[in-house]
């Protein structure tokens, strides 16, 4: 597998900047972490973005004097969006010497990492994947995640999309057929029924396609047929985006009059443009010009140091998701004083950083991030990008998050309806 690092690009991007050489001069041997991201197959929008974040957080670390007066070294590899890859990657990067891995950008090569980080000795934090097994059956003491988990996350949607449109009394949802569809299209409707006002809405029953289809023809007919006006989407990265461009050449736009989907957000905007559903709302880790993350420091600075290194200005939201990702473990290290993976476990048990949506902290028991978590609506514009933003809400994750059950699977039937 083809080894990359990112001390190179930051070292130029610093140099760029006029930064003093002493900066990013390792006193020692670098602090490696390993990065495995979705890169290529169609996890790759959504995974390059996530590692676009991580790089800042190197680059920002590294401009301000490293960790522990060394300089940070990242060690990327694309686990390809599969189980069986993210096992091959994260035994490579421990053989040689990297015992500090961010992973499992999805739930489905999460799954595969988390049972294995305690044989490799690694403290592994998992970015983006929601799947509910891991702080629950397969909880172990070296996995953290910097993500909502599907119940907190799918429920808040629903919560946010009837609360926003109380209108729709008829709800459906398409989902990848595994644990994770199933689980979130299960919370989201469970969510618009408990949280509508008066008379619980309809919801029908899902329809199931694969996370990697291309062709949603029969799944888009069976959405025309029913009689629902609400609809979730729970597949994601380029498959989310090829829905969209088959459902509206049929008018399925014209039927459903709100979308949710499971966080693609500007990803599907940016490749629909004036095409992009006028009422479509998304999990939401950041929009850069939009509150509370225009006002938020964390948050202007990730955005000047995105636009100085990658000369971009218009960030994915995805960019904040591995940037607090990586962030959470550099304040492991530097609370541990140590790269010792006992050590930065029990540091990043203790730790509250800042992020672009505030302050965020892992629950002990389980290692589940509690923070705020962000929806936002979309819908097309006449100006480039040619789809805009044009609402960002927020629910406290703790409202809606389940109490922690560590090596307990999860049952929503147990929970107060």
């Amino acid at each position: 597998m083809k080894r990359r690092t990112f001390l190179k690009g930051a070292a130029a991007a610093g140099a760029a900047l006029g930064m003093s050489a002493t900066y990013l001069r390792a006193q020692s041997g670098p602090v490696r972490v390993g990065a495995a991201y979705a890169l290529s197959g169609v996890g790759a929008p959504v995974g390059t973005q996530m590692l676009a974040g991580t790089e800042i957080a190197v680059y920002q670390i590294n401009k301000n004097g490293g960790l522990l007066g060394r300089e940070v070294e990242l060690v990327v590899r694309d686990d390809k969006y599969n189980s069986a890859e993210s096992v091959a990657v994260a035994r490579e990067l421990a053989g040689d010497g990297v015992n500090l891995l961010l992973g499992g950008s999805q739930t489905v090569t999460a799954l595969g990492l988390a049972p294995l980080a305690p044989e490799l000795n690694m403290a592994v934090v998992i970015v983006a994947a929601a799947g509910m097994p891991i702080t629950h059956e397969l909880f172990n003491r070296n996995i953290f995640r910097a993500t909502a988990n599907n119940y907190t996350q799918y429920s808040s949607l629903g919560r946010t999309l009837i609360e926003q449109n109380p209108d729709i009394r008829t709800w459906i949802s398409l989902a990848p057929d595994g644990d994770f569809g199933r689980d979130s299209a299960l919370f989201f409707g469970k969510a618009v029924e408990k949280f509508a006002k008066g008379d619980k809405p309809e919801i029908l029953d899902t329809i199931y396609t694969q996370a990697t289809a291309t062709d949603f023809r029969t799944q888009i007919n069976q959405l025309m047929s029913s009689d629902a006006e609400g609809l979730y989407i729970g597949i994601a990265s380029s498959a989310q985006v090829s829905f969209f461009q088959q459902a509206r050449a049929v008018g399925l736009y014209n039927k459903f009059k709100a979308i949710g989907e499971v966080g693609n957000g500007d990803i599907t905007g940016k490749a629909m443009g004036r095409n992009t559903h006028p009422n479509l709302w998304s999990v939401c880790h950041w929009v850069h010009d939009s509150e509370p993350f225009a006002s938020n420091p964390v948050s202007q600075q990730l955005y000047k140091d995105y636009v100085d290194v990658k000369g971009d200005t218009s960030p994915s939201a995805q960019v904040a998701a591995g940037h607090r990702a990586a962030m959470a473990i550099f304040e492991g290290i530097r609370a541990a004083g140590s790269t010792e993976t006992d050590a930065v476990i029990e540091a990043m048990e203790n730790v509250t950083f800042e992020t672009v949506g505030g302050p965020v902290s892992f629950r002990k028991e389980d290692h589940q991030i509690i923070n705020t978590n962000y929806f936002s609506q979309m819908g097309p514009s006449d100006t480039a990008p040619f789809f805009r933003f044009n609402n960002v809400t927020a629910i406290d994750a703790a409202e809606m998050i389940e109490e922690a059950a560590p090596g307990k699977p999860f049952d929503i039937n147990e929970l107060p309806q």
